[in-house]
């Protein structure tokens, strides 16, 4: 089995060292997956966050999981896209950035198992092709560092594009 797992899923029932949200820079209750993860991970999440300091976009910290299978949830700010304008290559850096610091953290603290939403992709509107090439190339370099990386995606048509893209550029010829 590979190191490296692309699925079509809801993040908040996978059990794993860690499971990543996207964040709000104030560490508070986002939409789409960061607000799933908040309700579910409950209010000792809510009164963890009120204890951090702000994030930057592309950096991340780490807190406890609650009420989630997962022991621990990485939230990183992950950067909004402007629709590929002169801001769209930064956009994309940024995002390069949050999975780099995930990594960089999940490391740090001894996290085996991780599971990734498609950070970026949703509310803040990254193209799901661009969003999947950013974060494979990241972790794609980084899996031989994890027993397992999973990448949890909301439908099967995300989960086609991820694999298609993983296939496209990352496969083995």
């Amino acid at each position: 089995m590979t190191k490296l797992n692309i699925i079509s899923g809801d993040i908040t029932t996978i059990k794993a060292d860690a499971i990543v949200c996207p964040a709000h820079k104030h560490l508070i209750r986002g939409a789409g997956v960061s607000a799933q993860i908040y309700d579910i991970a409950g209010d000792s999440l809510i009164n963890e966050c009120n204890q951090l300091d702000d994030c930057a976009i592309g950096d991340a910290v780490i807190t406890k999981a609650y009420n989630l299978p997962a022991k621990f949830i990485i939230h990183t700010v992950t950067p909004m896209w402007t629709g590929g304008d002169q801001w769209g290559a930064i956009a994309l850096q940024q995002l390069r950035q949050c999975y780099e610091s995930v990594i960089k953290l999940a490391r740090e603290k001894g996290i085996h198992t991780i599971c990734f939403p498609a950070l970026g992709a949703g509310s803040n509107k990254i193209p799901q092709p661009m969003a999947a090439h950013q974060a494979l190339d990241v972790l794609e370099k980084y899996a031989d560092s994890f027993d397992k990386i999973t990448v949890s995606l909301f439908t099967e048509a995300d989960k086609n594009i991820w694999l298609e893209t993983q296939e496209q550029f990352y496969a083995l010829h």
